[in-house]
């Protein structure tokens, strides 16, 4: 008769060593999923914050192409008041502090023009007579782009932009209204604010834009921008006119994005100089929140994630 050999249990020591390496192997298996779902959702809000960076890039570029490169200023530094403090032009080299950006646009339907009901015909021309306080230009509409919105109704008056007038008149602070203190712009030929729409071809100002006679790329202006980064919101500003002693704060936001940690505008002189006749080109800078190691919002320099995007400023 065969006879089985008999097997000895585990002893105690053994299922202890065993229990051990098992929970060694389990939690090592834990760890490395842990840490691969935590990768999967660290990229994927990478991913997504860089594209609302870029996508909120995208709509200021379009803003700023349309902008006056010496209107471009900053206010309210690192989350002062509301329109307490003109800080002046952008400058190389500090982009570490947090402003209001603010510039004066030319006006996009002047430009474009207007549709009669038979062709697209021009609403403004940029080269017009200066005779006295009057403005006249054979080749503009001014009836047309007055019922597109007024040009002539108070408060909102909306001035003509003159850029051989830029060496006139005050300081960058308060050539275009952005500083209401200190001296009165009494002297300032830079713009004009519009009185009357006197025909297609013809407008009474409030000045003299130009003593020469002839003012060569003078523009519409009927608002100014403003973008602020503040608690974490990414809010534009429009429809207020700093010509007509009016602050960004005066009007409603619109929030273009969240999330947004810091926001700058840089402009290097040392390859171009500030030159309205030619346009500058400005990078524009958006760092949105990052995440810490608990995969939590993180304001730190260290975590947050920037884009930069070039654009043309063209008057």
């Amino acid at each position: 008769m065969r006879q089985f050999k008999n097997r000895k249990a585990f002893t105690l020591i053994e299922l202890l060593f065993v229990i051990v390496i098992m929970g060694i192997v389990g939690g090592l298996a834990l760890e490395a999923l842990r840490q691969y779902y935590e990768g999967i959702y660290r990229t994927g809000e990478y991913t997504k914050r860089v594209a609302q960076a870029d996508q909120i890039l995208e709509q200021l570029a379009k803003y700023f192409e349309n902008g006056i490169s010496a209107s471009i200023i900053r206010l309210d530094q690192n989350d002062a008041a509301f329109g307490s403090v003109c800080n002046g032009v952008p400058v190389a080299g500090d982009d570490g502090n947090d402003y209001t950006i603010a510039f004066v646009a030319v006006d996009d339907e002047g430009v474009r023009g207007f549709w009669d009901g038979i062709r697209w015909r021009p609403g403004w021309t940029s080269d017009v007579l200066s005779i006295g306080t009057n403005l006249v230009s054979a080749d503009a509409n001014y009836t047309a782009l007055d019922n597109i919105s007024d040009l002539d109704t108070n408060p909102d008056r909306a001035a003509i932009f003159r850029v051989d007038g830029l060496g006139e008149g005050a300081d960058e602070c308060h050539r275009f209204g952005w500083d209401l203190t200190g001296l009165p712009d009494t002297e300032n030929h830079t713009y004009a604010t519009i009185q009357s729409v006197d025909s297609d071809t013809n407008l009474t100002l409030d000045k003299v834009l130009s003593i020469s006679g002839q003012a060569n790329r003078a523009y519409l202006l009927r608002t100014a921008y403003a973008f602020r980064a503040r608690n974490g919101v990414f809010s534009m500003y429009s429809g207020f006119q700093p010509w007509n002693g009016e602050l960004y704060s005066s009007v409603a936001q619109r929030i273009l994005g969240d999330n947004v940690a810091h926001f700058t505008i840089m402009y290097d002189a040392s390859n171009t100089t500030v030159n309205s006749s030619v346009g500058n080109v400005y990078t524009l800078k958006i760092c949105m929140n990052g995440i810490d190691a608990n995969l939590n919002d993180s304001t730190l320099p260290q975590n947050q994630i920037c884009r930069e995007r070039m654009v043309h400023v063209r008057y």
